[in-house]
Protein backbone atom coordinates (compact mmCIF):
# COMPACT_ATOMS: atom_id res chain seq x y z
CA UNK A 1 0.00 0.00 0.00
CA UNK A 2 2.78 2.39 0.93
CA UNK A 3 4.61 1.61 -2.29
CA UNK A 4 1.48 2.33 -4.32
CA UNK A 5 1.07 5.74 -2.70
CA UNK A 6 4.69 6.59 -3.46
CA UNK A 7 4.32 5.55 -7.08
CA UNK A 8 1.08 7.51 -7.37
CA UNK A 9 2.77 10.55 -5.87
CA UNK A 10 5.67 10.24 -8.29
CA UNK A 11 3.24 10.01 -11.22
CA UNK A 12 1.32 13.08 -10.05
CA UNK A 13 4.54 15.07 -9.64
CA UNK A 14 5.76 13.92 -13.06
CA UNK A 15 2.49 14.92 -14.71
CA UNK A 16 2.56 18.29 -12.93
CA UNK A 17 6.15 18.87 -14.04
CA UNK A 18 5.34 17.96 -17.61
CA UNK A 19 2.25 20.16 -17.70
CA UNK A 20 3.94 23.21 -16.17
CA UNK A 21 7.21 22.76 -18.08
CA UNK A 22 5.59 23.41 -21.44
CA UNK A 23 4.15 26.77 -22.48
CA UNK A 24 1.79 27.31 -25.43
CA UNK A 25 2.32 30.77 -26.94
CA UNK A 26 -0.61 32.15 -28.95
CA UNK A 27 -0.08 34.39 -31.98
CA UNK A 28 -1.98 37.20 -30.23
CA UNK A 29 0.20 37.31 -27.12
CA UNK A 30 3.67 37.59 -25.66
CA UNK A 31 4.68 35.31 -22.78
CA UNK A 32 7.05 36.45 -20.04
CA UNK A 33 8.78 33.84 -17.88
CA UNK A 34 9.52 34.90 -14.32
CA UNK A 35 11.87 33.06 -11.97
CA UNK A 36 10.68 33.44 -8.40
CA UNK A 37 8.83 36.63 -9.45
CA UNK A 38 11.69 38.17 -11.49
CA UNK A 39 11.27 38.40 -15.32
CA UNK A 40 14.03 36.39 -16.97
CA UNK A 41 12.99 35.86 -20.61
CA UNK A 42 10.27 36.47 -23.19
CA UNK A 43 8.59 34.23 -25.75
CA UNK A 44 7.20 36.19 -28.72
CA UNK A 45 6.95 33.50 -31.39
CA UNK A 46 3.79 31.32 -31.41
CA UNK A 47 4.21 27.65 -30.59
CA UNK A 48 5.31 25.45 -27.65
CA UNK A 49 8.16 26.57 -25.41
CA UNK A 50 9.92 24.89 -22.49
CA UNK A 51 10.61 26.31 -19.02
CA UNK A 52 11.30 25.13 -15.51
CA UNK A 53 8.11 23.87 -13.92
CA UNK A 54 6.12 25.91 -11.43
CA UNK A 55 6.84 27.36 -8.98
CA UNK A 56 10.44 27.78 -10.12
CA UNK A 57 9.35 29.62 -13.27
CA UNK A 58 5.89 31.06 -13.82
CA UNK A 59 4.10 32.53 -16.83
CA UNK A 60 2.69 36.03 -17.47
CA UNK A 61 0.67 36.41 -20.64
CA UNK A 62 0.37 39.83 -22.31
CA UNK A 63 -1.99 40.62 -25.20
CA UNK A 64 -0.02 42.11 -28.11
CA UNK A 65 -3.07 43.26 -30.13
CA UNK A 66 -4.14 46.84 -30.73
CA UNK A 67 -6.03 48.37 -27.81
CA UNK A 68 -8.36 51.42 -27.71
CA UNK A 69 -8.29 53.82 -24.77
CA UNK A 70 -10.55 56.77 -23.97
CA UNK A 71 -8.60 59.24 -21.87
CA UNK A 72 -10.34 61.20 -19.14
CA UNK A 73 -11.78 64.65 -19.81
CA UNK A 74 -9.42 67.52 -19.00
CA UNK A 75 -9.35 71.31 -19.15
CA UNK A 76 -6.54 72.97 -21.10
CA UNK A 77 -5.35 76.52 -21.76
CA UNK A 78 -4.82 77.83 -25.30
CA UNK A 79 -2.17 80.28 -26.46
CA UNK A 80 -4.55 83.23 -26.07
CA UNK A 81 -5.51 82.13 -22.53
CA UNK A 82 -8.86 80.49 -23.38
CA UNK A 83 -9.96 77.34 -21.59
CA UNK A 84 -10.85 74.22 -23.56
CA UNK A 85 -12.42 71.04 -22.24
CA UNK A 86 -11.55 67.95 -24.27
CA UNK A 87 -10.65 64.29 -24.21
CA UNK A 88 -8.68 62.06 -26.55
CA UNK A 89 -8.96 58.63 -28.14
CA UNK A 90 -5.75 56.56 -28.04
CA UNK A 91 -4.79 53.43 -29.98
CA UNK A 92 -1.85 51.54 -28.48
CA UNK A 93 -0.20 48.16 -28.15
CA UNK A 94 2.59 46.57 -26.19
CA UNK A 95 5.77 46.00 -28.27
CA UNK A 96 8.53 45.50 -25.68
CA UNK A 97 7.21 42.98 -23.15
CA UNK A 98 10.21 43.03 -20.80
CA UNK A 99 10.25 46.80 -20.42
CA UNK A 100 6.47 46.80 -20.13
CA UNK A 101 6.41 44.29 -17.26
CA UNK A 102 9.31 45.98 -15.46
CA UNK A 103 7.76 49.48 -15.57
CA UNK A 104 3.95 49.29 -15.57
CA UNK A 105 3.35 45.62 -14.58
CA UNK A 106 -0.15 45.27 -16.11
CA UNK A 107 -2.60 46.71 -18.62
CA UNK A 108 -4.60 48.77 -16.10
CA UNK A 109 -1.50 50.54 -14.83
CA UNK A 110 -0.24 51.00 -18.39
CA UNK A 111 -3.48 52.71 -19.44
CA UNK A 112 -3.33 55.07 -16.45
CA UNK A 113 0.27 56.03 -17.22
CA UNK A 114 -0.49 56.36 -20.92
CA UNK A 115 -3.53 58.54 -20.27
CA UNK A 116 -1.44 60.82 -18.04
CA UNK A 117 1.28 61.01 -20.68
CA UNK A 118 -1.09 61.89 -23.53
CA UNK A 119 -2.89 64.45 -21.36
CA UNK A 120 0.43 66.13 -20.58
CA UNK A 121 1.49 66.22 -24.23
CA UNK A 122 -1.96 67.50 -25.16
CA UNK A 123 -1.65 70.38 -22.73
CA UNK A 124 1.72 71.36 -24.22
CA UNK A 125 0.43 71.20 -27.80
CA UNK A 126 -2.79 73.13 -27.13
CA UNK A 127 -0.81 75.88 -25.42
CA UNK A 128 0.92 76.59 -28.75
CA UNK A 129 -2.29 77.42 -30.65
CA UNK A 130 -4.94 80.17 -30.28
CA UNK A 131 -8.64 79.40 -29.87
CA UNK A 132 -9.25 80.19 -33.55
CA UNK A 133 -7.24 77.08 -34.46
CA UNK A 134 -9.98 74.94 -32.91
CA UNK A 135 -13.15 76.85 -33.77
CA UNK A 136 -13.27 78.48 -37.18
CA UNK A 137 -15.51 78.64 -40.24
CA UNK A 138 -12.67 79.29 -42.67
CA UNK A 139 -11.68 76.46 -44.97
CA UNK A 140 -8.44 74.88 -43.77
CA UNK A 141 -8.38 77.06 -40.64
CA UNK A 142 -8.78 74.22 -38.15
CA UNK A 143 -5.51 72.92 -36.69
CA UNK A 144 -7.03 69.95 -34.85
CA UNK A 145 -5.55 67.28 -37.20
CA UNK A 146 -2.14 68.95 -36.91
CA UNK A 147 -2.38 69.05 -33.11
CA UNK A 148 -3.47 65.39 -32.98
CA UNK A 149 -0.50 64.33 -35.12
CA UNK A 150 1.89 66.33 -32.96
CA UNK A 151 0.55 64.80 -29.74
CA UNK A 152 0.68 61.29 -31.23
CA UNK A 153 4.31 61.75 -32.30
CA UNK A 154 5.55 63.08 -28.95
CA UNK A 155 3.52 60.50 -26.98
CA UNK A 156 4.85 57.70 -29.19
CA UNK A 157 8.47 58.60 -28.40
CA UNK A 158 7.94 58.82 -24.63
CA UNK A 159 5.72 55.74 -24.32
CA UNK A 160 8.10 53.53 -26.29
CA UNK A 161 11.16 54.71 -24.41
CA UNK A 162 9.63 54.55 -20.92
CA UNK A 163 6.99 51.79 -21.01
CA UNK A 164 7.68 49.65 -24.10
CA UNK A 165 4.33 50.80 -25.54
CA UNK A 166 3.70 51.82 -29.14
CA UNK A 167 1.19 54.66 -29.49
CA UNK A 168 -0.36 54.08 -32.92
CA UNK A 169 -2.61 57.16 -33.02
CA UNK A 170 -4.12 59.91 -30.89
CA UNK A 171 -7.27 61.81 -31.90
CA UNK A 172 -9.30 64.48 -30.14
CA UNK A 173 -12.68 62.99 -29.32
CA UNK A 174 -14.54 65.72 -27.47
CA UNK A 175 -14.09 69.48 -27.71
CA UNK A 176 -16.08 72.00 -25.71
CA UNK A 177 -15.68 74.89 -23.30
CA UNK A 178 -16.16 75.42 -19.59
CA UNK A 179 -19.71 76.38 -18.77
CA UNK A 180 -18.75 79.94 -17.84
CA UNK A 181 -17.15 80.50 -21.26
CA UNK A 182 -19.86 79.05 -23.46
CA UNK A 183 -21.89 82.26 -23.65
CA UNK A 184 -18.98 84.37 -24.90
CA UNK A 185 -18.01 81.63 -27.38
CA UNK A 186 -21.55 81.47 -28.77
CA UNK A 187 -21.60 85.28 -29.08
CA UNK A 188 -18.33 85.20 -30.99
CA UNK A 189 -19.57 82.44 -33.30
CA UNK A 190 -22.81 84.38 -33.89
CA UNK A 191 -20.87 87.56 -34.71
CA UNK A 192 -18.64 85.66 -37.13
CA UNK A 193 -21.65 84.12 -38.85
CA UNK A 194 -23.32 87.52 -39.13
CA UNK A 195 -20.14 88.95 -40.64
CA UNK A 196 -20.04 86.19 -43.24
CA UNK A 197 -23.76 86.63 -43.93
CA UNK A 198 -23.26 90.35 -44.52
CA UNK A 199 -20.34 89.60 -46.81
CA UNK A 200 -22.36 87.10 -48.86
CA UNK A 201 -25.36 89.43 -48.90
CA UNK A 202 -23.21 92.33 -50.16
CA UNK A 203 -21.67 90.12 -52.83
CA UNK A 204 -25.15 89.00 -53.88
CA UNK A 205 -26.44 92.57 -54.06
CA UNK A 206 -23.40 93.59 -56.10
CA UNK A 207 -23.98 90.70 -58.49
CA UNK A 208 -27.68 91.54 -58.75
CA UNK A 209 -26.87 95.20 -59.50
CA UNK A 210 -24.49 94.15 -62.28
CA UNK A 211 -27.08 91.81 -63.78
CA UNK A 212 -29.79 94.50 -63.57
CA UNK A 213 -27.53 97.10 -65.17
CA UNK A 214 -26.64 94.71 -67.99
CA UNK A 215 -30.31 93.81 -68.45
CA UNK A 216 -31.36 97.49 -68.55
CA UNK A 217 -28.66 98.16 -71.11
CA UNK A 218 -29.86 95.30 -73.30
CA UNK A 219 -33.50 96.48 -72.95
CA UNK A 220 -32.53 99.99 -74.04
CA UNK A 221 -30.63 98.61 -77.01
CA UNK A 222 -33.55 96.39 -78.00
CA UNK A 223 -36.06 99.25 -77.68
CA UNK A 224 -33.80 101.60 -79.61
CA UNK A 225 -33.38 99.08 -82.42
CA UNK A 226 -37.13 98.40 -82.45
CA UNK A 227 -37.94 102.14 -82.51
CA UNK A 228 -35.47 102.67 -85.34
CA UNK A 229 -36.94 99.82 -87.34
CA UNK A 230 -40.47 101.09 -86.61
CA UNK A 231 -39.56 104.58 -87.80
CA UNK A 232 -37.99 103.18 -90.94
CA UNK A 233 -41.08 101.04 -91.58
CA UNK A 234 -43.41 103.97 -90.85
CA UNK A 235 -41.41 106.19 -93.15
CA UNK A 236 -41.62 103.64 -95.90
CA UNK A 237 -45.37 103.32 -95.33
CA UNK A 238 -45.87 107.09 -95.37
CA UNK A 239 -43.83 107.37 -98.54
CA UNK A 240 -45.87 104.62 -100.17
CA UNK A 241 -49.08 106.31 -99.01
CA UNK A 242 -47.97 109.66 -100.43
CA UNK A 243 -47.04 107.94 -103.69
CA UNK A 244 -50.47 106.30 -103.92
CA UNK A 245 -52.23 109.58 -103.10
CA UNK A 246 -50.12 111.40 -105.69
CA UNK A 247 -50.95 108.87 -108.39
CA UNK A 248 -54.64 109.08 -107.49
CA UNK A 249 -54.51 112.90 -107.59
CA UNK A 250 -52.93 112.81 -111.01
CA UNK A 251 -55.56 110.40 -112.32
CA UNK A 252 -58.65 112.27 -111.04
CA UNK A 253 -57.99 115.45 -109.06
CA UNK A 254 -61.67 116.04 -108.29
CA UNK A 255 -62.21 112.55 -106.96
CA UNK A 256 -59.06 112.90 -104.85
CA UNK A 257 -60.35 116.17 -103.36
CA UNK A 258 -63.72 114.58 -102.68
CA UNK A 259 -62.27 111.55 -100.86
CA UNK A 260 -59.90 113.69 -98.83
CA UNK A 261 -62.75 116.01 -97.84
CA UNK A 262 -64.98 113.11 -96.85
CA UNK A 263 -62.14 111.64 -94.81
CA UNK A 264 -61.78 114.99 -93.07
CA UNK A 265 -65.54 115.02 -92.33
CA UNK A 266 -65.27 111.55 -90.84
CA UNK A 267 -62.52 112.65 -88.50
CA UNK A 268 -63.99 115.86 -87.06
CA UNK A 269 -67.76 115.64 -87.58
CA UNK A 270 -70.07 113.83 -85.12
CA UNK A 271 -73.35 114.48 -83.26
CA UNK A 272 -71.68 116.78 -80.74
CA UNK A 273 -69.69 118.85 -83.21
CA UNK A 274 -70.72 122.38 -84.17
CA UNK A 275 -68.95 123.51 -87.32
CA UNK A 276 -68.61 127.20 -88.22
CA UNK A 277 -67.33 127.80 -91.75
CA UNK A 278 -67.09 130.75 -94.06
CA UNK A 279 -69.37 130.79 -97.08
CA UNK A 280 -66.49 130.26 -99.48
CA UNK A 281 -64.82 127.42 -97.51
CA UNK A 282 -64.11 124.32 -99.63
CA UNK A 283 -65.43 122.13 -96.81
CA UNK A 284 -68.68 124.01 -96.68
CA UNK A 285 -69.12 123.57 -100.41
CA UNK A 286 -69.82 119.80 -100.08
CA UNK A 287 -72.21 120.38 -97.18
CA UNK A 288 -74.14 123.18 -98.86
CA UNK A 289 -75.58 121.49 -101.95
CA UNK A 290 -75.99 118.06 -103.44
CA UNK A 291 -73.09 116.80 -105.51
CA UNK A 292 -75.07 116.97 -108.75
CA UNK A 293 -75.55 120.74 -108.37
CA UNK A 294 -71.80 121.48 -107.95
Amino acid sequence: MGRTVVILGIVVVAVYVLITAFVAVDVTENVIITQFGKPVRVFTEPGFQVKWPDPVETVIRLDRRLRPLDSYVGEYLTQDKKNLVLSSFILWRMVEPMRFIQTVKNVEAAERRLSDLVSSELGVAIGLYPISSFLTTEEGGSKIPEISDKVAKSSREHALREFGIEVVDVRLRRLTFPEQNLRSVYARMRAERERMAKKYRAEGEEGAAKIKAQTDKEIREILANAYREAQVTRGKGDAESIRIYAEAFKTDPNFYKLTRTLEAYRKFLDEKTTLILSADSPLFRYLESPPEER
